[in-house]
């Protein structure tokens, strides 16, 4: 079941259950997606300028 099958379930029924199957689903495709290498990705010969 994909993310929208998921919510239109929940829309229809309004469940409790149905919304947390909808949580579920959108926390599984959210872990597929690439995470960000914000601190992989930073240069290690940053230098900064220094002001006398």
């Amino acid at each position: 079941m994909n993310e929208t099958d998921a919510w239109n379930a929940f829309l229809k029924s309004g469940s409790i259950q149905d919304y947390l199957n909808y949580k579920a689903v959108q926390n599984t495709t959210a872990n597929l997606q690439e995470p960000t290498n914000e601190d992989t990705d930073r240069r290690t010969d940053n230098q900064t300028t220094e002001y006398w």
